[in-house]
């Protein structure tokens, strides 16, 4: 076979290919783990798709090996060969660690969530987080739990003195976090970071130095892909940009923004499930009662699923307005094109059909708008 043959073959070789030279191995000591169990391994394979492996634990001790790519998180778990179904589970004993190329030692006793796991880098830097946050993430479960306890009681003064517990505590932890993403750019334990704490509302202007921040090493792993992906979609709404969609309304008649040009119109992605939309409706109906003279229209997008569940949410809110869903839920058409990936959300758009301000609330929606509907 030629040169240029040979160099053809592996331009055309899939990247899988690649990735799949990305080999670890696992060995692990848990001396008094006791007889008949097994480890069960929860990873990303060599494709970003979901795997396991398992291996039994023989005199204490068990290994396994495998492909990857990249750096991601990953599980042990410590069970019984055989699990006693009638016995209720206690919980599982489970150890989260970050798993890429190279070895890994895993050491213990009789437990995998009590066993400390030793690699590469990522996992190098994993324990470097979780060291710099300390107990704060136990600390804020259980003020969490806490207020879950009186909202479901309804105790309002309660709730309100949690909170303003929860504050510095909330603080302290957004700024551990911002300081680890920031000075380690180029981790993939980073590039994880931003996506499970930075991407749910994207607004350009500030999510711009995390994506920034970000190295091309990790952007090219598969969540900065899809870290990527959440942005570009989010730069669709910035300020400034051309905003239009077509959806049915409550009557199955299709409806399409850009019929309201000549009008300011606050669109609002919300759905009869979600506490936070329904709470925030009164101020939503407040401001659009002063201003529907006004040259102003709202148009409500709706990521519920189930018709009557929504229609009756619009009746009991009093909701005036446009209202529009193609009952998909998350899968919304208009909320997948623009990223939208929580409620409630909401953009104005000018008479123009460009967008001038998001994510208004509270007392500020009406001043804004008020302010720009003149």
């Amino acid at each position: 076979m030629n040169i240029n043959k040979i160099v053809c073959l592996l331009l055309l070789m899939p990247a899988g290919f690649a990735m799949a030279q990305d080999k670890f191995e696992i060995s692990g000591k848990l001396p008094k783990a006791g007889k008949d169990k097994k480890v069960i391994l929860s990873y990303v394979n060599s494709e970003g798709k979901s795997a396991k492996d398992s291996a039994v634990l023989k005199n204490g001790t068990f290994s396994m090996s495998g492909t990857t790519a990249f750096g991601n998180k990953a599980y042990l778990t410590l069970m019984p060969v055989k699990r006693d179904t009638s016995r209720r589970n206690s919980g599982a004993d489970y150890k989260e660690f970050y798993l890429e190329k190279g070895r890994y030692k895993v050491t213990g006793t009789d437990s995998m969530s009590k066993a400390s796991i030793t690699g590469m880098q990522a996992q190098a830097d994993y324990l470097a987080y979780t060291a710099q946050m300390g107990t704060k993430p136990a600390q804020f479960k259980a003020i969490s739990q806490s207020f879950m306890k009186a909202r479901s009681a309804k105790d309002t003064a309660e709730m309100k003195k949690i909170q303003d517990q929860a504050k510095p505590l909330m603080a302290s932890m957004e700024a551990v976090l911002d300081s680890f993403i920031f000075n380690h750019p180029d981790s993939y334990v980073t590039v994880d970071l931003v996506n499970d704490n930075r991407t749910a509302v994207i607004d350009p202007k500030v999510f711009d130095p995390y994506y920034k921040a970000l190295s091309p090493r990790v952007l090219s792993s598969f969540t900065g892909k899809k870290v990527t992906a959440k942005y570009e979609k989010a730069r669709q709404i910035s300020i400034g940009n051309t905003f239009d969609f077509t959806q049915e309304d409550t009557q199955g008649k299709l409806f399409q923004l850009s019929s309201l040009r000549g009008k300011y119109v606050l669109v609002d992605f919300w759905a009869s499930w979600c506490a936070p939309c329904r709470a925030e409706n009164p101020n939503l109906l407040k401001a659009y009662n002063q201003l529907k003279d006004k040259n102003f229209e709202v148009v409500g997008i709706s990521l519920d699923e189930n018709k009557t569940s929504w229609l009756k949410a619009i009746e009991k809110d009093g909701l005036p307005w446009i209202h529009v869903s193609d009952l998909k839920g998350w899968k919304n058409d208009v909320a997948i094109k623009y990223g939208i990936t929580a409620v409630p959300q909401n953009v104005l758009v000018d008479p123009n059909g460009k967008i001038v301000a998001k994510n208004l609330r509270g007392e500020d929606l009406y001043a804004r708008l008020k302010d720009l509907i003149k």
